[in-house]
C-alpha cells in the first residue's frame, strides 16, 4: 500500500446565523473503495480559541490521530506547544474535571507568559528535570509561583502519559522546588484591630474588615457573600461561591464548601448595615458597590488600598495589610490564646493533610463560637463608629 504524506489539514472559521461561530478542522482520508474521502470535525466556538492560532493548537490531538494510521508516515514527536494544545481541546476544560474559571485562566495565563517562551519548541523527551530546576531557580518569582509551575507541567505530562501521547515517566517528578515562604506573614494584635477599624471611614470597608478579622473568611468568599447566604438569627454563614475579579468561582476546597459559625456580635453588625445598605434584598451582593448600582461587590483592591491601607497608616502600622493579612492573623490569635488546632483548623476551614492526619478529634460547634467570641472585642469601637 502506497504510503500517504503526513497531513497537516485546514482550520477553518464557520459562521452561524445564532450563536458563536465555530472552528472547524478538514482533512482527507481512504476511502472504502480507495478513494480519497473529505471528512471534517468541529474543534469548538472562537469564545472558547479567539483567534485561528488558539484553534490550530487546539486541534493537534486530532491531527495526531489522523496521521497515527500505519499507512501514514511517523508523526514528528510532539513538542510542549504541541501538548499544550491537546491539553486545551481535551482536558482543560472538561467538565467532568469542572475547573474553575481562575484556575483555567490561571493555566491560560502561566503557559502563555512563562512556560511557552521558554517550551514551546522542546519535545517532550528532551525535557529534563535538571533543565526544569535550572529555569525555574532563574526565574525571578516567590518559591510559591515556581511550585505552581512545576506542578503545571507536571499535570501536562501526566495528560500526555493518559493519552499515550508520551511513554515515559513523568520527568517533573523529580524537580526539586519548594513552595515555603520567603519570610513569615504579618499579623495585626487585637489592638492594632481596633485602631485600624476606627480610623476607616467607609462603613462598608469598615463591616468587611469586621467580616475578615472575625471570621476567616477568604477574599473571594466574603465579596461572594450574597444576603441569602448569610443565617444572621441562627449566626451561620452558608459560603456558596467565590469571587475572583469579574469571575464566581467554586469554592476552594471540600472543607470550604461547609456552613461556618458567625460571631453574634458580628451578626449584630452585619443587621445594622443591611439596614443602612441600599442593597438589602435577599439575592443582593451583601458589599454590592454603588458605583455599579449593586450589580457588582465593590472593588477589593480598591477598598484595601483607598480605605483599609490609607487607615493603616494613619495609625502607624507598618506591616503589609492584605485581605489575607485578617485570615493569618485570626489562626495566630487564636494559637496564642491556646486553642485547640483542630478547633482553629476548622474555623479556617483548612484542608491541609499534614494537619488532619495528626489529628482526630473533632471541634464542635460550641468550642468553635466560644473561640470566636475572644474577637469581640474589636467590634467595641467598630460598633459606635457604624
Amino acid at each position: 500500500m502506497p504510503r500517504v504524506s503526513y497531513q497537516n489539514g485546514c482550520v477553518f472559521r464557520r459562521q452561524h446565523a445564532t450563536g458563536p461561530d465555530t472552528w472547524s478542522f478538514r482533512w482527507r482520508e481512504p476511502g472504502p473503495d480507495g478513494t480519497s474521502v473529505q471528512r471534517s470535525q468541529t474543534i469548538g466556538t472562537v469564545d472558547q480559541y479567539p483567534n485561528k492560532a488558539d484553534a490550530q493548537r487546539a486541534v493537534e490531538s486530532l491531527r495526531l490521530e489522523i496521521n497515527a494510521s500505519p499507512e501514514v508516515v511517523k508523526i514528528p514527536p510532539m513538542t510542549v506547544a504541541d501538548a499544550w494544545g491537546h491539553f486545551q481541546a481535551n482536558e482543560l476544560r472538561d467538565p467532568e474535571i469542572d475547573r474553575s474559571p481562575t484556575t483555567i485562566l490561571n493555566y491560560l495565563t502561566c503557559f502563555k507568559a512563562q512556560i511557552l517562551p521558554r517550551w514551546a519548541s522542546t519535545k517532550l523527551i528532551d525535557v529534563k528535570a535538571l533543565a526544569v530546576e535550572k529555569w525555574l531557580r532563574g526565574l525571578d518569582m516567590a518559591p510559591g509561583s515556581k511550585a505552581k509551575l512545576k506542578g503545571l507541567l507536571s499535570a501536562l505530562f501526566r495528560h500526555c502519559i493518559r493519552h499515550e501521547l508520551y511513554d515515559k515517566q513523568n520527568p517533573i517528578q523529580t524537580v526539586r522546588q519548594g513552595a515555603k515562604r520567603q519570610k513569615d506573614p504579618d499579623v495585626l494584635t487585637m489592638d492594632e484591630m481596633k485602631s485600624l477599624l476606627i480610623h476607616i471611614i467607609l462603613l462598608a470597608a469598615q463591616v468587611m474588615v469586621s467580616v475578615v478579622a472575625a471570621s476567616g473568611l477568604r477574599r473571594s468568599e466574603m465579596f461572594g457573600l450574597k444576603w441569602e447566604d448569610l443565617d444572621l438569627e441562627k449566626c451561620w454563614f452558608h459560603c456558596k461561591r467565590g469571587l475572583v475579579g469579574m469571575n464566581q468561582t467554586k469554592m476552594k476546597t471540600i472543607a470550604s464548601r461547609k456552613s461556618c459559625e458567625m460571631n453574634p456580635a458580628l451578626a449584630e453588625i452585619l443587621i445594622a448595615w443591611r439596614e443602612k445598605t441600599p442593597y438589602p434584598e435577599d439575592s443582593d451582593w451583601v458589599f454590592a458597590s454603588p458605583h455599579t448600582n449593586g450589580e457588582r461587590p465593590y472593588w477589593p483592591d480598591s477598598i484595601l488600598k483607598n480605605h483599609v491601607r490609607k487607615a493603616a497608616k494613619l495609625v502607624g502600622i507598618k506591616k503589609m495589610i492584605g485581605w489575607h493579612t485578617f485570615r493569618h492573623s485570626l489562626g495566630t490569635f487564636m494559637g496564642n490564646e491556646g486553642e485547640n488546632i483542630k478547633t482553629v483548623q476548622e474555623l479556617l476551614r483548612h484542608a491541609s493533610p499534614k494537619i488532619t492526619a495528626e489529628l482526630y478529634q473533632q471541634g464542635d460547634t460550641a468550642t468553635k463560637r466560644s473561640a470566636l467570641d475572644r474577637m469581640s472585642g474589636i467590634f467595641v469601637v467598630q460598633a459606635k463608629a457604624s
